[in-house]
């Protein structure tokens, strides 16, 4: 009498065993292609951001001393988030893209694995954070010198490693830094309040209130770390 043949414990080991070859060689594969893509977007999306903040800048959109010299914008204001400070309208059509606009309890907002952490001067000079959505300030005229010359906006992974590899700066240079985030800090939102503490981190040792200058290729930087043009 014939009998079905199934399969042997032998031989569902076997098969289980070259799934999880498979698994091993597949999945950290897929993890860094991921990644790539996720860096990849988001130097776009600074480059992006050099040009809108130049745009937004040239036009005087926000000119809160009324000296013909234009200020730069906080993300929600190129977004068309929340009306620009001064003006009686949104940003239409929006400078940049929408999803950074939409910043969190913290300010901070997120696209492709990465959050954008963005500076603009405040009293004083002294850097400070995008708002909450919400929570917007209103004029602050004895800004508005600073905030005509510099302006400085982080792109860090979400989670090191997972979401992406490197940290990246972009300010109004207009060129993208990266770091490997393999040496003294790793830059994600774990990390958070060490860049919040100090928003000169990618610059020179001395460098203060988002003057002076990046601290390219030196490894010096304030956070210790090696920053280059990214690619």
């Amino acid at each position: 009498m014939d009998r079905g043949h199934g399969f042997t414990l032998i031989e569902l080991m076997i098969v289980i065993a070259i799934i999880a070859i498979i698994a091993l060689i597949a999945i950290p594969n897929l993890l860094s292609s991921r990644m790539v893509a996720n860096e990849t977007s988001t130097i776009g999306s600074l480059r992006s951001l050099a040009s809108a903040e130049a745009e937004f800048q040239a036009r005087q959109i926000v000119d809160q001393d009324s000296d013909g010299l234009g200020e730069y914008g906080f993300l929600q204001e190129l977004a068309g988030s929340i009306f620009p400070r001064g003006a009686a309208g949104l940003m239409d059509p929006p400078s940049i893209s929408q999803s950074l606009g939409n910043v969190d309890a913290t300010g901070i907002a997120s696209k492709s694995g990465y959050a954008y952490v963005f500076f603009l001067p405040g009293g004083g000079g002294a850097p400070i954070m995008e708002p909450p959505l919400g929570a917007f300030p209103g004029p602050v005229p004895a800004d508005a010198n600073e905030q005509e010359i510099k302006w400085a906006c982080y792109a860090i992974p979400m989670a090191v490693r997972s979401t992406g590899g490197r940290a990246f700066i972009i300010n109004q240079q207009s060129e993208v830094y990266s770091t490997s985030n393999a040496g003294v800090q790793d830059y994600d939102l774990a990390n958070l309040a060490a860049l919040v503490a100090n928003p000169t981190a990618a610059y020179e040792i001395g460098a203060v209130n988002l003057s002076g200058k990046l601290a390219v290729g030196i490894g010096g930087g304030q956070d210790g770390g090696t920053w280059v043009p990214a690619s």
